[in-house]
């Protein structure tokens, strides 16, 4: 009968029992036959090592050394295969956690949920700028927000990576190199370490791109299949301006203006909000059926709106199919 493989895992005491398990040997598990031959027993050819006794493994007050069990390549004897032999506790991880620790991959997305690589691995990324919050100072440093087709992700950038985003980024390509992932409060998000690079980059064929310029094509959203939408995706939306309105709000000690635009059509009701862009710049959409090509979903306190992108990543049309239709609801 072949033996278990996991024999000395499953024991209580893997450090005095890392031993291939026979079943048939019926002693008690503090061995009765001290003549037990470890090495008359075959080990299965394909087992490599077993993973080292973790910090949370149970060992005895004497136990200093923990014991692997070593097999040789196919075609060796089951004496050298089966041998016990005593290393150092080197390590608290597994060797899964070891592989895993040494894996990088060569490229992500901004969906960190799909990566598979745990914390402190590093990666390249390549995505389109939507989002630029202003600077901070001592040290300088900015925050971003970056998205692909597959979502959106944040990053902080430092020192003389600040002063290459700006208003005139939205929409760019951005590359980042060997920016890592960490974990906070249990979400993966980026983190830029010293051997990071950053760069704007102008490559019309890059995938991302391709996906940023078919954003404009789809047929628009209205107003109520909005509230339906997923938050970060990034839609058109239809409808007529009804009313323009802002709002200040103080933000670190600065006071910061929120305009809205109140858009409405016959499936409801829908606010397009902005930090970033002036309340006149949209006073003549008033009153007038409208396209917004590429906003943002989000939602606060349970409500559906939308955000306007920094600079110009946000396109207005007044002249589209649907305006018709839009323009007899609002005067019937």
């Amino acid at each position: 009968m072949r033996p278990s493989k996991r024999g000395s895992l499953q024991s209580p005491n893997p450090v005095k029992h890392s031993m291939i398990y026979d079943p048939t040997d019926v002693s008690p598990i503090n061995g009765v036959h001290n003549d037990f031959n470890v090495a008359s027993h075959a080990v299965d050819d394909d087992l490599a090592i077993l993973a080292p006794v973790t910090a949370s493994s149970v060992v005895d007050n004497d136990a200093t050394d923990s014991l692997h069990v070593v097999a040789s390549g196919r075609g060796s004897s089951p004496e050298a295969s089966a041998a016990v032999v005593p290393v150092p506790h080197s390590s608290p991880n597994s060797n899964r956690d070891r592989f895993l620790q040494g894996f990088t991959p060569a490229r992500t997305c901004c969906n960190l949920d799909l990566c598979r690589a745990p914390a402190g691995s590093k990666f390249n990324l390549s995505a389109i700028c939507i989002a630029v919050f202003p600077p901070s100072k001592n040290p300088d440093r900015r925050y971003v927000t970056l998205a692909d087709n597959t979502g959106s992700v944040g990053v902080t950038v430092w020192n003389e990576n600040v002063a290459k985003f700006g208003y005139h980024a939205v929409g760019k390509l951005v590359s980042l190199q060997k920016v890592v992932i960490i974990s906070h409060h249990g979400k993966k998000q980026l983190s830029m370490a010293r051997d990071s690079i950053v760069s704007i980059e102008n490559d019309n064929n890059q995938d991302v791109v391709l996906w940023w310029k078919s954003l404009l094509v789809p047929a628009p959203k209205t107003c109520g299949q909005v509230h339906d939408s997923v938050d970060g995706n990034i839609i058109s939306v239809s409808g007529v301006c009804g009313r323009v309105s802002h709002e200040i709000k103080m933000v670190n000690g600065v006071e910061r203006t929120i305009t809205c635009l109140h858009v409405v059509d016959f499936s409801g009701k829908l606010d397009v909000k902005s930090w970033n862009h002036s309340p006149s710049l949209f006073t003549s959409y008033v009153d007038r059926p409208i396209l917004i090509k590429r906003v943002k979903v989000s939602s606060f306190a349970g409500t559906k709106h939308c955000e306007l992108l920094d600079g110009d990543a946000s396109i207005f049309e007044t002249t589209f199919d649907g305006m018709s239709e839009l323009a007899q609801f609002w005067s019937a």
